[in-house]
């Protein structure tokens, strides 16, 4: 097979008579002819044979789910977490936490399910530095021998055999190339058994297929993101940059919406479910619309979801902006007045 391409390919490229268009049409061609003889078809099958087959071994045996959960109890709740099988594009615009999000959902659920992380804004060591601060409380700025105390220095130190629990593998590869990654992701199944893919972040890739025409190469690439899901039986999360219309929307009203998705609406077409960061607090807003503090609050906003409802989730994050939980960090900040100990101590 791989012989007959390059004598095709041979073959047109000696042929004097043709242009440069011409050329460019036959290879094209050729290609198209070969990666549809290479495609795996699969078979064609009765729906009742896909019911039983599939569908109700599934609900038989709920230990070959296809739901993972993420560890946010509200999340799962609503909307059964993740499924294999789909691709989830969670956008923001930059500072919003995308990056620091996938760390936590990581730690939340690579116990359990193997998970390959696909880092092409920060290096291999810069992300794990980011898992090492989320595992410990540990900020990145006080990972260095002169900041750290010495029960700082002993906490770092006994991480290695509890890091090593969690299957999470880093590929921090600056091809940026879809091709490689699609490489990269079947090896891995294959050899990890990896569940979840994560891709941080959608506009750092690129592609040699559409060069000049980024709209069309960011489709592409979503494209091919959701034949890895959906061949593979595999999960996979993208972060996406949104445009800079979130923050020149007029009245203060920054929430995102599904057009906010830059460079591409396949993007939106292609996903499974869209979810969006958005914190109030960045541009200003203290005070909800409830009258509760915005302090922390992180609200993952729901826009698209091809098989269940729509809706928000509030989580928080601590005030080093390491741990994003249910949790509001913030109301369990107090301060320590000694006169409220002696009141406990003489009630009367």
């Amino acid at each position: 097979m791989e012989e007959n391409f390059n004598n095709q390919i041979k073959e047109v490229l000696n042929n004097e008579t043709l242009n440069q268009l011409e050329i460019i049409s036959k290879l094209k061609h050729i290609i198209s002819e070969t990666e549809f003889k290479n495609y795996n078809n699969r078979p064609t099958k009765t729906m009742a044979n896909i019911v039983s087959d599939n569908i109700l071994k599934k609900i038989a045996n709920p230990h070959h789910s296809q739901i993972i959960k993420t560890g946010f109890n509200a999340f799962d709740e609503n909307f059964a977490g993740f499924t294999l099988g789909e691709l989830i594009i969670i956008g923001a615009r930059p500072g919003m936490g995308k990056t620091q999000l996938l760390i936590n959902l990581c730690l939340n659920i690579s116990k359990e399910i193997p998970i390959l992380f696909f880092t092409f804004d920060l290096s291999s060591d810069s992300l794990a530095e980011r898992f090492l601060s989320c595992h410990t409380g540990i900020r990145i700025n006080n990972q260095t021998e002169v900041n750290l105390t010495q029960q700082e220095k002993n906490k770092i130190l006994n991480t290695e055999q509890e890091l090593s629990n969690y299957k999470i593998y880093l590929n921090d590869d600056f091809s940026h190339s879809i091709s490689a990654l699609k490489q990269e992701c079947i090896k891995q199944i294959e050899e990890h058994g990896i569940k979840i893919i994560i891709v941080d972040y959608l506009q750092l890739m690129g592609s040699f297929n559409y060069k000049r025409n980024r709209e069309t190469e960011v489709s592409y690439i979503s494209r091919e993101l959701k034949k890895i899901a959906k061949e593979n039986n595999v999960c996979v999360i993208v972060s996406s940059q949104l445009n800079r219309s979130v923050e020149l929307r007029p009245g203060g009203a920054h929430n995102p919406k599904l057009s906010d998705l830059r460079d591409s609406g396949a993007i939106e077409q292609d996903a499974d479910k869209v979810i969006f960061i958005y914190r109030p607090e960045y541009y200003g807003i203290n005070i909800g619309e409830e009258g509760e503090s915005t302090s922390g609050l992180i609200e993952l906003q729901i826009a698209k979801n091809r098989n269940g409802i729509l809706n928000n989730i509030k989580l928080y994050h601590d005030k080093n902006f390491l741990l994003i939980n249910e949790t509001n960090y913030n109301k369990l900040d107090f301060d320590f007045n000694p006169d409220k100990l002696n009141d406990i101590e003489n009630p009367f």
